[in-house]
């Protein structure tokens, strides 16, 4: 990801870039959510970016935190708007005010030059995820944040949390190793799991 945004910083031809791959990264959205971002819908005061249903591809609204990464990407292009367009309505937009329509010409440079193949700007949201998930946040709240129809679009990351699984499944020494169990009920006298309720082919 470093080298990536050193890679856009040095594009001239693309100032925005680098804010584009660090606002990605950072709070999860599609490509088109940023790009299509009007200022209006910036929050700097609570820190949010406000997406209404008819930006969003699941036609949901959502709202998405600002963390500290994200934050200085949108003061950078608060600041280029402030020099060159102080009038345009978009975040990521050109000298002239316009709209950014597409970063692919850019992206394909920058991504060469930081030596990084075989990588889509979609692959920024993945990634975002992927941290989000191995950082042990629940898969729920990462399907809030992306805004996933489902959590079963969520479920993709659930292997990047193997400490999770762990944690569950050391609860069952507990249960097997002659000591009380951390709640009651499923277990004999003897402290012992009844394996017969596990047998009876239920379990």
């Amino acid at each position: 990801a470093e080298a990536l945004i050193r890679a856009a910083e040095a594009e001239p031809q693309a100032p925005h870039l680098a804010d584009f791959i660090r606002l990605a990264l950072n709070t999860g959205c599609r490509r088109d959510e940023l790009l299509r971002l009007e200022w209006r819908r910036v929050d700097r005061q609570s820190e949010l970016i406000h997406l209404d249903g008819q930006h969003t591809k699941s036609g949901k609204r959502r709202s998405v935190p600002l963390n500290a990464p994200a934050r200085e990407a949108i003061a950078v292009r608060a600041a280029f708007r402030s020099q060159h367009c102080p009038a345009s309505p978009w975040v990521f937009c050109d000298v002239d005010g316009n709209r950014v329509q597409s970063i692919k010409r850019s992206w394909a440079t920058a991504c060469r030059r930081a030596g990084i193949e075989d990588f889509r700007i979609h692959d920024l949201r993945h990634t975002c995820a992927a941290w989000l998930v191995s950082a042990g946040v629940p898969l729920t709240e990462v399907r809030d944040l992306l805004g996933h129809s489902t959590v079963r679009m969520t479920e993709r990351y659930a292997h990047l949390a193997p400490e999770n699984v762990r944690a569950a499944v050391a609860r069952l020494e507990v249960q097997t190793d002659g000591r009380a169990p951390p709640s009651g009920g499923g277990e004999s006298r003897s402290g012992h799991v009844g394996l017969k309720m596990i047998r009876g082919g239920r379990a």
